[in-house]
């Protein structure tokens, strides 16, 4: 009975050692494959955080600039049929809503759910993952 127990004992390890054998060899390759993309990785980060300094740069100009050079633009306007029974409104009868009205009642920024953080410098974040993947050595 103790051979029997001692035989199922080094099939598990024999079937453990083969698995993390395997295991090993997948994130050796995928490791591989990250050193690969490093480089793309790096680029697209940089051009990222250079979209990101472009438009807040365009919306510091915008600001700066005010909305004074929206006059001449025409004011958009619905031509929707009224609904049955009811007068079609004349004039300006109907409040149209304005840039900045619609501005101020969007949120400003969106809640996160919860355990997720706002990143903002994403090139130190790429950057910090393969120098903590180089430092493990994998």
């Amino acid at each position: 009975m103790a051979l029997v127990i001692d035989m199922i004992i080094l099939l598990l390890l024999a079937g453990t050692l083969i698995y993390a054998f395997l295991v090993d060899r997948r994130v050796r390759a995928l490791m591989a494959a990250l050193r690969g993309l490093e480089p793309m990785v790096g680029e697209f980060s940089a051009a990222v955080d250079r979209t990101e300094h472009s438009v807040r740069s365009l919306r510091a100009d915008a600001t700066l600039r005010g909305t004074s050079n929206r006059s001449d633009e025409p004011q958009l306007t619905r031509n929707a049929a009224p609904a049955p029974g009811r007068a079609m409104p004349q004039g300006d009868a109907v409040p149209r809503p304005t840039f900045q009205s619609v501005r101020a009642a969007e949120p400003s920024e969106k809640p996160l759910p919860p355990g997720i953080a706002r990143v903002n410098g994403k090139s130190e974040l790429v950057r910090g993952f393969f120098e903590t993947v180089r430092s493990r050595g994998a």
